[in-house]
């Protein structure tokens, strides 16, 4: 090849290189929650198909039992270990029943509390625990301290996504078994996401599969357990994908086997 061809040709090759580059980070992962005991059997379907996918891990949105129950543990954790890669749990309100259900559920899943909060690749990932259907104020302060240390553009962070188990109340969204002043609470809440640019923040509770653009934060309602009599309800959960600055969900259909 010519020098001049060369010239001519890096270019194109450090182009090419960097559109490479720009889609090195994109990944995915799973969205769920309100399994249950599984009486659908959606959830070990909901296992094998993101086991046998690229997803990177399953988040699960809480009520992974109905009791808080040693046997229930038991199955979900031998359903679970089929998975064969990380799942992220939230603290639901139906793991709260018995004494020390916060420490109990911690300790189960190897967690320093029922708050917690981790980074994968280029996302941070906080996890709040508003199982009891409140956002208290040090609950609050606990994810403005944790998003502040883990800001968009430092050490590789490029995303921020909340994971909780009962949804904010939105323009859209009313969430049953929350406490006097939930509201308020998540206008304080919105103003935290915002203030740190959070992208997503994912959810369950409500029996339900529903997404909401809630002033600039995408809100991802997952559930498994249907609610009784009501219609045309779908059945599934969702692929979460991070690619180019952008948080996209795909939701994915699971049926039941007749």
């Amino acid at each position: 090849m010519s020098r001049k061809a060369l010239s001519h040709a890096v270019p194109g090759a450090v182009l090419v290189l960097l559109l490479l580059a720009g889609n090195a980070f994109a990944w995915s992962f799973a969205l769920t929650g309100d399994s249950h005991d599984d009486r659908s059997g959606l959830f070990a379907r909901i296992l094998a198909a993101v086991g046998d996918s690229d997803m990177e891990f399953l988040v699960h949105t809480g009520d992974m039992v109905e009791r808080n129950t040693g046997p229930e543990w038991s199955r979900f954790r031998k359903a679970a270990v089929s998975l064969r890669k990380p799942l992220h749990p939230v603290i639901g309100n139906h793991e709260l029943n018995g004494a020390r259900a916060k420490e109990r559920f911690a300790e189960r899943f190897g967690l320093s509390g029922a708050s917690y909060s981790f980074t994968h690749k280029d996302a941070h990932f906080a996890i709040l625990d508003n199982a009891r259907g409140s956002l208290p104020a040090r609950s609050l302060s606990w994810l403005d301290r944790d998003l502040a240390a883990h800001p968009k553009g430092k050490d590789g962070i490029d995303f921020l996504i909340v994971a909780m188990h009962i949804p904010p109340a939105t323009g859209e969204i009313r969430p049953h078994g929350t406490r006097r002043g939930y509201a308020e609470q998540s206008r304080k809440l919105l103003a935290i996401l915002n203030k740190h640019g959070v992208d997503a923040i994912l959810c369950g509770h409500e029996h339900m599969n529903f997404t909401e653009n809630w002033e600039g934060v995408l809100v991802v309602v997952s559930g498994i357990e249907s609610i009784p009599f009501l219609p045309f309800q779908r059945r599934g959960f969702y692929r979460i994908d991070l690619e180019d600055g952008t948080v996209r969900e795909t939701f994915i259909r699971v049926e039941e086997k007749p």
